[in-house]
């Protein structure tokens, strides 16, 4: 629990200081110290392609007024003519009423005349006879001489003749138009023929102005429109082409109508059409001497080229930049987790990493002014590479480098650089491990830097790096010597970082594989079968290690000093016995407390002489709760009831892969060697391997190894790779017969 709260508080730190640094970092004090109306110091450019906003903005209200203001596109609505058809269509209905009332009155009238003409000849007939009888009556006084008293008939009196009186007319007045007293004589005395063409006129006059011309009032072109639709008809005289004109003016309407889809159209397409401003790169935004106006301040903080000490604006930036880094954080952190777990789980590889990454992360803040800062950055993936994990050092860098990126104010040069020069230094890293290598490692370090750096120059500036030839390679040059120098730092560092973290460095392991160190010497003189056995343990255990990925040179020195606790009794081992056996004189449990002895002795030695933690932890595990099975069935003839316990070795069983190899290691090959005189064919040794393998597998030995069954499945084949080649089958020379 300890440990994870360790581990939680270094990742809370580096992740605090991570941000200060960005905050006191180039990017976020980077731009120009200028105020809007002064005086430019320099001949500002501009860095890269930007829109102008702001005169992109007055191009396109102006190209917006001019959509706004253009002619608006009007087309007839021919459904108008719906309704005034349907309107003539009333008109003429009531003009037929009327006509059929007109008509009535003057048979009314027709009849009265013809009924008053009877009465008239009546009355005149009546008066007529009287009259004859009255002369016939006077004329026979006259010829008998008689006199005659009866006066003559008076003239009776007329009847009034009757009048024609036309009320009909008198409808058109609640007519929707107003008709003089001759045009409603003329509606109303042509004859059912003459009024059907007047109004065929109407309705075809009407139709084709209304749908063919576009009215937006009655003015003198819809007369003309309508007189010209007139002329085309035959058969009507002045007065019945003024009344059909008169008709269809009045009954026309205005029937325009905007054309929205047209009118859309041209809007969005003028609207739109219009310039975008843009800078390029390398355009000068003000010259020295000039004013900074109001357009050109707006422009230097579009390009980004303002100093802000606001703490609104920074806010957001810092945000950003805060939830960039913690992403970054927890990609690292599950790939340690998933890939490199000794990280998550050791106290000592935890503070290792949280201090190679803060003192590269203070060393690119001193340097953020540096025009190439590529110690700090070169120096975090070569450490982490030697003293913890290639694999692991090729993400960390990445996301150190995009760290960085903001710490000196970064560019794209930057990034392309950076990337590319901390992948080969992960790479280079593995040949730095052997001592006589470091100088070649050096060089390639330095011309890598050197071309890296050309090449992304000419990437970035294209035909105008090589303008300023000499400034290409001063800044070339200036990289190469800091890749040299940080291959120097970093190799120089190393013996401080196995004092202080005790970290073991693959040169540190090359230097305790050296015969000539005190305890491989004491092995050699002392215990001479000890050692061979440890070379042989230890080629395989390597080999082994190396075909999981373990770590090969870890178990190849932990095969040299496994049993390095063997030099207290050495003769009391099998390998160093020559001549009488000394466990023949002793008891079985003597025997096996001797046995397990050599690793408590071997765990002593290595604490005096300083061995890594490592080395250690083999000599601990490499025969873990292993039974002495030798001993135990001596003792178990003597006594059946003898405590197994007694006769294991009471340590702690394999915690890591290397360890899991020395132990098999260890066994296979004292039970190969001890096999080897009773072997008839090479596949013998391959059953042996894998019957001692298994024995381990089934004991629990290696439960605890972090192995898997390929693993165990890959170590049997390389064992058995390694023994065929030591023991293989000899040839049987000829003897030379004696003469």
């Amino acid at each position: 629990m300890k440990s994870k709260w360790l581990h939680i508080l270094l990742i809370i730190l580096a992740y605090i200081l991570t941000l200060l640094a960005v905050i006191a970092g180039a990017y976020f004090r980077a731009g120009l110290d200028v105020t809007e109306g002064s005086i430019s110091t320099e001949r500002i450019r501009a860095p890269h392609v930007l829109e102008n906003v702001r005169e992109t903005e007055v191009n396109r209200l102006a190209a917006l007024a001019f959509a706004e203001n253009l002619e608006v596109i009007y087309i007839i609505n021919e459904d108008v003519w719906l309704f005034v058809e349907n309107e003539l269509l009333l008109l003429r209905s009531d003009i037929e009423v009327i006509r059929a009332a007109y008509l009535q009155e003057l048979r009314d009238f027709q009849e009265r005349k013809d009924n008053w003409h009877e009465e008239v000849e009546a009355i005149t007939a009546d008066f007529g006879r009287a009259r004859q009888e009255w002369e016939a009556a006077r004329d026979l006084a006259i010829a008998a001489m008689t006199p005659f008293n009866i006066p003559q008939p008076p003239q009776p009196p007329q009847p009034d003749a009757p009048e024609l009186i036309i009320e009909s007319l008198d409808a058109f007045a609640d007519l929707r138009m107003f008709f003089s007293e001759e045009e409603q004589l003329l509606l109303v005395t042509r004859n059912d023929a003459d009024f059907a063409m007047l109004w065929a006129a109407v309705i075809y006059t009407a139709e084709a102005v209304q749908i063919n011309t576009q009215i937006d009032e009655i003015d003198f072109l819809t007369e003309r429109a309508v007189t010209m639709r007139l002329s085309n008809l035959e058969g009507l005289d002045r007065a019945a082409e003024d009344l059909v004109t008169g008709i269809v003016l009045h009954h026309l309407r205005d029937n325009v109508m905007e054309d929205d889809e047209r009118n859309r159209q041209r809007f969005e397409e003028h609207s739109s059409n219009y310039v975008r401003a843009w800078i390029q790169t390398g355009q000068i935004i003000v010259d020295e001497g000039e004013t900074i106006t109001a357009d050109i301040y707006y422009l230097l903080g579009q390009l980004g080229l303002l100093r802000s000490d606001s703490v609104r604006e920074n806010l957001v930036l810092l945000i950003g930049v805060g939830v960039l880094v913690a992403l970054l954080f927890l990609i690292c952190f599950m790939y340690i987790s998933f890939y490199h777990p000794a990280i998550i789980t050791s106290k000592k590889e935890a503070a290792l990493l949280f201090t190679i990454f803060v003192l590269s992360l203070a060393v690119a803040w001193a340097l953020r002014d540096f025009p190439v800062p590529v110690i700090a950055l070169l120096m975090f993936p070569m450490l982490v590479s030697l003293l913890i994990d290639r694999r692991c050092a090729m993400v960390l860098s990445f996301a150190m480098v995009l760290v960085c990126f903001f710490v000196v104010e970064g560019t794209l040069a930057y990034l392309l650089f950076y990337t590319a020069a901390s992948a080969l230094i992960c790479l280079l890293s593995r040949f730095g491990t052997e001592r006589n290598k470091v100088f070649l490692v050096g060089l390639l370090v330095t011309a890598v830097q050197f071309g890296l750096a050309i090449t992304v120059a000419l990437i970035i500036e294209r035909a105008h790096a090589l303008s300023d030839l000499q400034s290409l390679l001063f800044t070339a040059s200036l990289a190469a010597m800091a890749g040299m120098l940080t291959v120097i730092i970093c190799t120089g560092s190393l013996p401080f970082w196995e004092t202080v973290f005790g970290v073991v460095t693959p040169i540190k392991l090359l230097d305790l594989t050296n015969p000539t160190n005190l305890l491989l010497r004491r092995l050699t003189i002392e215990a001479p079968g000890t050692y061979h056995h440890s070379l042989i343990v230890a080629n395989l255990a390597e080999t082994a290690a190396y075909d999981i990925g373990a770590n090969a040179h870890a178990a190849r020195v932990g095969g040299y000093y496994h049993d390095v606790g063997k030099l207290k009794m050495p003769h009391y081992f099998v390998e160093n016995i020559d001549g009488t056996n000394p466990h023949d004189d002793i008891e079985p449990i003597n025997s096996a407390q001797i046995i397990i002895n050599h690793v408590t002795h071997g765990l002593t030695l290595a604490e005096e002489h300083r061995l890594p933690q490592f080395v250690r932890d083999i000599i601990r595990e490499h025969q873990g709760t292993t039974m002495i099975h030798y001993f135990y069935t001596k003792a178990k003839k003597a006594d059946p009831d003898v405590a197994e316990d007694d006769y294991r070795y009471p340590f702690v069983i394999p915690q890591t892969r290397e360890s899991a190899c020395v132990m098999l290691a260890d066994s296979v090959e004292a039970a190969v060697r001890a096999a080897m005189p009773k072997l008839n064919s090479v596949d013998e040794v391959e059953k042996i391997i894998r019957n001692v393998v298994r024995g381990k597998l089934n004991d629990g030995q290696l439960a605890d190894s972090q192995l898997s069954i390929r693993d165990v499945t890959v170590i049997e084949q390389s064992f058995f790779r390694v023994l065929k080649g030591m023991y293989h089958e000899r040839i049987v020379y000829p003897t030379v017969a004696k003469v």
